[in-house]
């Protein structure tokens, strides 16, 4: 059953490998700005804030949960972080507690889910709203715009002709592919995903590991918030509403089951790449915002699709 599973994820990530490499070809045919290295560094750096959120919400859904507050919760680490910038607080500190206060909301996450027993979709949801208002209430609606300081310049910064936020994101995904692979706890994430009850009479801590993610999904969300602020030198109580789709399509067209148990990193890697580089080409092709928004409610439907064929059934 493991080596057939092994096997499908093998296809599975294949086949988003030669999707992308379709649509590479497709966008650099109908735009010659396309394959540029500046445009592949554009794609880079737009992904990289939202792969960030992805990486945790690839981690909760391997387990069996679900998390849609993650948005909300960068937008609140983004205020905090901005308010701790305008009251000079130290720089290492600031980034300290704006990952904090995320792993605080996170923990109120893991809260509802595991000792209360509530739905992940509803308690998310739910919070989703709460903390989306924290982020509005805390200032009145208004943005706070952070400068030219420490935080901005690592934000904007560049190392090897790439964005910093790049090469941040990259080395967290590196650091959870080593995680999920190499550690009893990453490898006792996916037998809680795939039969949580089997794993309670084995004596794993089914409750303790799933409610770890909600925290380690939280923090990566507000360095998530942290590294946006610094890069655009203003917090927005708005930042990344909507991102919970994107993030959720690339994550299940990456092979993450809805059920969890199964996928990996690279195939949310490769889910981001690809929905990445599909809005970059709308974008160069100047397609109208509305049919955007078409597209990527395809793209979700197309993943939900996959996901569901994965398992071999629909819904009962």
């Amino acid at each position: 059953m493991i080596s057939a599973l092994k096997r499908q994820d093998n296809w599975t990530l294949i086949g988003l490998f030669i999707t992308l490499l379709m649509l590479i070809a497709l966008f650099s045919w109908q735009s010659e700005f396309f394959f540029t290295t500046r445009n592949f560094i554009n794609i880079g750096q737009a992904i990289s804030i939202r792969g960030l959120i992805a990486i945790g919400l690839t981690v909760v859904m391997i387990a069996g949960g679900l998390d849609l507050s993650m948005a909300a919760v960068a937008a609140v680490a983004g205020m905090v972080t901005a308010s701790l910038i305008t009251l000079e607080v130290n720089s290492v500190l600031v980034g300290v507690l704006g990952i904090a206060a995320a792993g605080v909301l996170g923990s109120f996450n893991a809260l509802l889910i595991v000792k209360f027993r509530i739905n992940p979709i509803i308690a998310t949801l739910g919070t989703l709203l709460f903390y989306r208002g924290l982020a509005f209430v805390s200032t009145g609606g208004d943005n706070i715009v952070i400068g030219v300081n420490a935080w901005s310049e690592l934000g904007r910064g560049s190392w090897l002709g790439a964005p910093i936020t790049v090469w941040l994101f990259l080395a967290v995904v590196v650091m959870g592919m080593c995680f999920m692979r190499f550690t009893v706890a990453g490898n006792h994430l996916y037998a809680i995903g795939g039969n949580s009850e089997a794993c309670r009479n084995v004596g794993i801590r089914v409750d303790r590991l799933r409610g770890w993610t909600y925290v380690a999904q939280a923090c990566l969300a507000g360095l998530a918030g942290l590294m946006l602020t610094s890069q655009s030198g203003t917090a927005l109580p708005s930042a990344l509403n909507g991102a919970e789709l994107d993030i959720i399509a690339a994550v299940l067209l990456g092979g993450i089951a809805l059920s969890g148990g199964r996928g990996g990193l690279l195939g949310t890697l490769l889910g981001l790449l690809i929905i990445g580089v599909v809005q970059n080409g709308l974008i160069l092709l100047q397609v109208q915002i509305y049919w955007q928004s078409v597209v990527r409610g395809a793209i979700l439907i197309i993943a939900v699709t996959l996901d569901s064929l994965r398992r071999g059934g629909g819904y009962r």
